[in-house]
């Protein structure tokens, strides 16, 4: 596979956008290290993270190819659909996407999302509204849902 990079500088770190074929396939947080191979620094990407780090992007409006078999692919869409600003449970995303009692699948797919931040995983936490674990880190978690808190 040929990748093309697109770094985001934001206030939690770089994140890299992974594109392929003009569709953005992975996202990489800031402690994943950085891809070094063919940067393109001029893409879109940059600048939506930018707007959205800043509180004026709400939604993203970047080529995504929604990843994963279909089941997980309904939770992804499910994802999709939760507000900014507001979470869902791993119960309620299972549910929405139409595997009621899948709420640990439901979590094994948010726990692989190659799209974070994209397909926002960051909103999706434990039904007693623990915000628990994140593959970017709980840190940078807890940041991403108060800047939405802060903003919406």
């Amino acid at each position: 596979m040929s990748y093309t990079a697109c770094r985001a500088n934001t206030p939690k770190g770089v994140f890299t956008a992974l594109y392929e074929d003009g569709v953005i396939k992975r996202v990489l947080f800031p402690n994943e290290g950085l891809y070094t191979k063919e940067i393109d620094d001029t893409l879109l990407f940059a600048l939506q993270m930018s707007e959205y780090f800043n509180g004026t992007r709400k939604s993203f409006s970047l080529p995504i190819l929604i990843p994963g078999t279909p089941f997980r692919q309904k939770i992804y869409e499910a994802t999709l659909k939760i507000p900014y600003g507001q979470t869902a449970a791993y119960s309620d995303i299972a549910f929405a996407a139409g595997y009621p009692g899948a709420m640990r699948a439901a979590g094994s797919a948010m726990k692989a999302n190659p799209l974070p931040i994209l397909i926002p995983c960051h909103r999706v936490v434990h039904k007693s509204k623990n915000r628990c674990a994140y593959r970017g880190g709980t840190k940078i978690k807890h940041y991403l849902l108060n800047l939405e808190e802060k903003y919406k």
